[in-house]
């Protein structure tokens, strides 16, 4: 009786070493995953900054009419644009005096520059039209009554641009190939883990036991450690972005919601892969010979 105790006890601690093996696989593979789609995200939220935080100058005509107030306001409907400061050109003169250190207005007697307006770009709207949307816009900017031309730094907007699209291919193919990693050591795992009880499947298949009756409560369990694996995962990715967050200001302004199409990947892929991977291993048994059991 005190051996079938200890027996019972210790099958009870293997089992529930086997349980904490496979939740603990599962979540290193998806943290992994989970990292990738942080970084996905934070480049493309960086993208947006960089590209929403280079201004464009509206240069007025000389003596063109209407208030400061009033040319601010001009651009009050326009959804590429989230402010606008008006430059009078004494203000721009004087600025550009500052940086050359040279006081050339005694000199001409005059603001040589054109009074100007200075656009801050929305960064939902950068994101979403992006350089070509920015060029179709200073096209139809230079079209306003008073305004002289539309100057922004257009190589560095394109370069910009393009260096983050030239590393979209790369990245796509790189995220195929890691999902194709994650499945196989998922399914990995838990084969490992159904494994170890090959013969309970057998001895429940040879007293009677229906197979799906047999399947499910190793579905149900496989299952189990799908969803503790991706909260561990989550837990870590929501860990290294607080870590990080003090080194990036992109991730000053993220909350909650921002994080939920990782935990959602995390949680789906892991219940995913785990439940076919356990269906497919307790099938493996079913039905087996003595010679695959051993």
């Amino acid at each position: 009786m005190v051996d079938s105790s200890r027996e019972v006890a210790s099958r009870s601690r293997a089992h529930g070493f086997s349980a904490l093996s496979t939740s603990v696989g599962v979540a290193l593979t998806l943290i992994v995953l989970g990292a990738l789609m942080a970084m996905a995200m934070v480049v493309k939220d960086l993208r947006t900054e960089w590209l929403s935080s280079l201004r464009i100058e509206v240069a007025l005509e000389r003596g063109v009419e209407g208030s400061a107030e009033d040319w601010e306001s001009r651009w009050g409907d326009e959804i590429a644009v989230q402010v606008a400061r008006f430059i009078s050109a004494d203000s721009a003169s004087a600025e550009l005096e500052r940086e050359l250190g040279e006081p050339f207005m005694d000199f001409l007697g005059t603001a040589p520059l054109l009074a100007m307006v200075e656009l801050s770009l929305n960064p939902a709207w950068m994101a979403a039209s992006g350089t070509q949307g920015l060029a179709e816009a200073a096209q139809r900017w230079e079209q306003i009554p008073g305004v002289a031309r539309v100057t922004y730094p257009k190589q560095v907007f394109e370069r910009l641009d393009r260096g983050f699209s030239d590393w979209t291919l790369p990245a796509v193919v790189a995220a195929l190939l890691l999902i194709a990693l994650v499945v196989a050591q998922i399914s990995n795992v838990v084969r490992l883990s159904v494994f170890g009880r090959r013969h309970l499947i057998r001895s429940m298949e040879l007293v009677g036991a229906p197979r799906p009756s047999i399947r499910r409560p190793f579905l149900a369990e496989a299952m189990g450690y799908g969803v503790v694996g991706a909260l561990l995962a989550y837990a870590a990715v929501v860990g290294m972005l607080g870590g990080l967050k003090p080194f990036l200001g992109v991730l000053q302004g993220w909350t909650a919601a921002h994080l939920l199409p990782i935990l959602g990947v995390q949680l789906a892929l892991g219940m995913a892969i785990t439940g076919m991977s356990a269906r497919w291993a307790v099938g493996r048994y079913l039905g087996a010979s003595l010679d695959r059991l051993m």
